[in-house]
């Protein structure tokens, strides 16, 4: 992003290490960026109640959560936003699922570093231009 806009990121993630690990990531490509760490439905949709964001970045499988969850409620409150799922674990039915319903990308977490130019991607081909 060469311009000084702040990007706002929800990162749906039950480990501590791998949320800290994405917005690093995300920051030391040169993102600014304004992150909510969030691992429980009612913590996603307090979020989304509470702010505007410019993108989700979620794994799949947490305690009673799911990215297909996350998904549902992201299309249920502010539909618009790009949602990129970032897991180790997702089968390929889940995910042409949540392709169906609105997911822009899937990140494997073996992946990560790609992570950056994906959510780059994913934000100009949406109305989010950077």
């Amino acid at each position: 992003m060469e311009n000084a806009t702040v990007l706002s990121v929800i990162v749906v993630e039950d480990s501590q290490y791998f949320a800290d690990l994405t917005v690093r990531i995300l920051k030391r490509s040169g993102l600014k960026l304004k992150s909510r760490i969030v691992s429980t439905k009612s913590a996603l949709l307090e979020a989304l109640k509470e702010d505007r964001y410019d993108i989700i970045l979620s794994d799949n499988v947490m305690p009673g959560f799911s990215a297909l969850s996350a998904l549902e409620i992201k299309n249920d409150m502010c539909s618009d936003i790009p949602f990129i799922i970032v897991s180790e674990d997702v089968s390929q039915k889940d995910l042409e699922e949540a392709f169906r319903n609105g997911c822009d990308s899937y990140v494997p977490k073996e992946r990560i570093t790609d992570l950056p130019k994906v959510v780059r991607q994913v934000l100009s081909a949406s109305d989010h231009g950077m």
